[in-house]
């Protein structure tokens, strides 16, 4: 019978609060003798799906369309889900209620045969894929974090005080949560593209996440509002060197007068404290 899991996570925390305990992945409910294949193996599979198929698959995935076809779920997903591609198709033997198109899945089950191009899914021959388990999620839980760095440091520039809460290290991105507060009576600019880190004299610009679980907060605050939000960052080792963490840009309108740059350095090792 299909295993069906809703997992709900609170990936924001108030300034005072405890990281959330880290999930852990989904088991396999009937796990077979063979390697499954996964979404780093997916690329190959994807050119050629006619020889991958009768083999397992266990794959993370982004949904984008759900289509209720007889006594079947089809879901089309993006399997490299922050590019929008690998469009796959799952077959889940039953109309289960609550998946969505932008809800993130876990899936197990056998690759069945080759989608016929136009039918749900695309103009393209796709894999399909046979669903054994099922789990609805959000990005967290696709990516779990292996390990989690609470900093909780507050820096205030001109009566805007921004909060880097926290770090948490998956094995395929970074993500880091701030609040940012303004005490100010006019409206403040702080978009995303200002943000960046630095390691090893190297700067990485953050990404907009892309589906449920993380949301990042506006670029635009109202005076005497509050906002809370996390942004993506490729792959970092937890064990690696420190990252320094750079707000810039941030601009009061409709004035456009500077606010100034928001600076932290997080030693991910614990060895030195944080400082801004």
């Amino acid at each position: 019978m299909l295993a069906v899991t809703g997992l709900a996570m609170g990936v924001l925390s108030a300034c005072n609060s405890e990281p959330q305990p880290v999930p852990d992945a989904p088991a396999p409910a009937t796990p077979g003798p063979e390697k499954a294949i996964t979404n780093q193996e997916w690329p190959v599979v994807h050119s050629d799906p006619a020889a991958a198929i009768g083999q397992r698959a266990v794959l993370r995935a982004r949904v984008y369309n759900a289509v209720k076809a007889a006594d079947d779920l089809i879901l089309c997903a993006w399997v490299d889900f922050d590019n929008d591609q690998l469009s796959t198709v799952f077959r889940v033997p039953d109309t289960t209620e609550g998946v969505a198109r932008d809800d993130f899945v876990w899936l197990e089950g056998s690759i069945g045969r080759v989608a016929e191009p136009g039918a749900f899914c695309g103009d393209t021959p796709q894999p399909e894929v046979d669903v054994i388990h099922l789990t609805v999620t959000d990005r967290v839980g696709v990516r779990p974090a292996l390990r989690s760095e609470r900093i909780g440091q507050a820096l205030e520039r001109r009566g805007v005080r921004v909060v880097l809460e926290r770090i948490e290290f998956a094995a395929e991105e970074t993500r880091i949560y701030f609040t940012l507060e303004n005490r100010r009576e006019e409206t403040l600019l702080a978009f995303a593209t200002g943000l960046v880190i630095e390691v090893e004299g190297s700067e990485i610009p953050a990404i907009i996440p892309i589906g449920q679980g993380i949301a990042a907060p506006r670029g635009r605050v109202a005076s005497s509002t509050v906002e809370h939000g996390g942004f993506q960052f490729p792959a970092l080792s937890p064990d690696g060197p420190p990252i320094t963490v750079r707000w810039r840009g941030a601009q009061l309108a409709p004035s456009g007068e500077e606010v100034g740059e928001w600076t932290w350095v997080v030693d991910p090792s614990g060895a030195v404290a944080p400082a801004g």
